[in-house]
């Protein structure tokens, strides 16, 4: 049976003012206010909008406007990081690791998985067709990313490129994914602040970083005995393994305090494809 999408005079009034806002992820709240009703009235005129084709559901009191424009169409759901931001209903967040890099353009192979950085310790969830994965992180650690523009007025938070591989030093496991950048120089000076990262991993406040960050910099020749000293200093003693997802194997390199389960060859492997 063909849908008919007609607009009662309340739907008509919630249409009309998320278009002029450009906002197509709304949650209930919005819709109430915008219609002027309570919320259990806004939930039965987003039910029936639903079943009519105007809105797709994205989770409990979340949806998505169809565009009028589609026509026919009767499901609809935009870019997937405007919807997870909008799931985050104004809580402090931003999208990083593999996700920050794909905003920034660098990833060729897209991911259905979302990663996003929060204060909050979230379970993973399905929304909008993506798999979202939160990463905890302390209050010290919330910084380092700001707007992002996809379109639209779409605006989400997003880490900039050097929070971006610094998230990668903390398990090493981004830094598996580089070879599928699309710029294989992205770790060169042209592309990275090189003091912004040698700050940002100080203000992590992880050994571990540091360690990681120190050796890889080096082998791809991009430190010098200044950025050399400012890394190291207040290093403590100890050691960690270069990537702790793999078995404790390798030689040690007491420079940086790290056991090499990753050879240097294997890097330089990753970054030149």
């Amino acid at each position: 049976m063909k849908i008919t999408k007609t607009l009662g005079p309340k739907t008509s009034v919630l249409f009309t003012k998320l278009h002029d806002q450009d906002q197509l992820v709304f949650d209930l709240n919005t819709a109430a206010k915008m219609m002027g009703v309570d919320r259990a009235h806004a939930v039965g005129i987003l039910h029936a909008a639903t079943k009519r084709g105007l809105i797709t559901p994205i989770k409990r009191g979340l949806y998505n406007l169809v565009p009028f424009e589609m026509g026919s169409v009767d499901f609809h759901l935009t870019n997937r990081y405007a919807i997870v931001a909008a799931s985050m209903e104004g809580k402090p967040y931003f999208f990083s690791h593999v996700s920050a890099l794909d905003l920034h353009g660098l990833v060729t192979q897209p991911s259905f998985d979302v990663y996003v950085s929060s204060l909050r310790r979230l379970a993973p969830r399905n929304l909008g067709g993506a798999r979202v994965h939160f990463v905890s992180v302390r209050n010290v650690q919330f910084f380092g990313f700001g707007l992002h523009d996809l379109g639209n007025k779409h605006q989400v938070f997003v880490s900039d490129l050097e929070r971006s591989l610094i998230d990668g030093f903390c398990s090493f496991w981004l830094l598996r994914r580089v070879g599928r950048s699309r710029e294989s120089d992205f770790m060169a000076k042209s592309r990275i602040n090189l003091d912004k990262l040698v700050d940002y991993a100080h203000r992590m406040k992880m050994a571990s970083i540091i360690r990681r960050l120190g050796f890889v910099l080096e082998i791809l020749g991009l430190v010098d005995e200044a950025l050399t000293s400012k890394l190291k200093a207040g290093l403590p003693a100890g050691a960690v393994q270069l990537d702790h997802d793999l078995p404790i194997t390798g030689k040690h390199d007491a420079k940086w305090g790290l056991r090499l389960n990753v050879s240097a060859e294997e890097i330089l492997k990753a970054v030149s494809n």
